[in-house]
């Protein structure tokens, strides 16, 4: 009989992080973890601190003790693009758009960031029109003056450029017009599909916990419950308390 297979190390795991913006003290023993193949939702009131938690992840924010561990190494103290190397797309709240570029020239300039050879550069733009075709007649359009949808598809396909295994989106859907945020909440399930690790903020917290396989609360800095999506919804203090649903 074959011995049973042990369960693969988490792509990212927090480990007590405490994180700091000044003399704040923002992050309170913050832990959680990310499997491949999985969309684990991060949630909570505005101010939390869920996108510190993103960016304490990516070095943006200093941490002063615990762990990050991507891949099995603690990352804390790296910068940012050694941390990306590891595999991290990560989409910030604003998007942020290169002005007066199209979007062939936004996905490119991701790619030459990323060190990709100009061999692999076209396929890899091919791969992101895969994930969102509806991007593909606006390649030569300026990026910045497309709608919030078609900004959010473009930077989520920036980040998925270069073979990124954990993708870190902060508020995809925000400002959105509802059936666009079903299709960015659609694609993003469909990128866990592949295999691709996913966490996601997002101020949508019913849509979120549709969406996730895990979701974790935050308030205060400080992770106030967890478990999978099914237990959350179905747990009325986290929901009274500190969703507000």
């Amino acid at each position: 009989m074959s011995a049973p297979r042990q369960p693969s190390l988490p792509l990212l795991r927090l480990e007590v992080v405490q994180a700091y913006y000044g003399l704040a003290h923002v992050l309170q023993g913050v832990s959680m973890e990310v499997r491949s193949g999985e969309l684990v939702a991060l949630l909570g009131r505005n101010g939390a601190g869920k996108t510190t938690t993103l960016r304490a992840i990516m070095g943006l924010v200093a941490v002063r003790s615990g762990r990050i561990d991507c891949g099995g190494e603690n990352v804390v103290g790296l910068a940012t693009e050694r941390i990306a190397r590891f595999g991290i797309g990560y989409v910030s709240e604003d998007r942020r758009m290169f002005p007066g570029l199209t979007v062939r020239e936004n996905v490119r300039l991701a790619a030459l960031g990323a060190s990709l050879p100009r061999d692999e550069q076209e396929p890899a733009l091919q791969r992101v029109l895969e994930v969102f075709p509806a991007l593909e007649r606006h390649l030569d359009l300026d990026a910045s003056r497309l709608s919030g949808g078609q900004q959010q598809m473009v930077a989520i396909g920036r980040a998925l450029i270069c073979g990124t295994r954990l993708l870190l989106v902060d508020e995809p859907t925000q400002g959105l017009a509802p059936n666009l945020a079903v299709e960015i909440a659609r694609t993003l399930r469909a990128v866990a599909e592949t295999g691709v690790g996913v966490l996601l903020v997002e101020q949508n917290s019913q849509m979120a916990l549709q969406l996730a396989d895990r979701a974790y609360a935050l308030d205060q800095g400080v992770i106030v419950g967890g478990g999978s999506a099914d237990e959350l919804r179905e747990s009325p203090k986290v929901l009274e308390q500190y969703l507000k649903l």
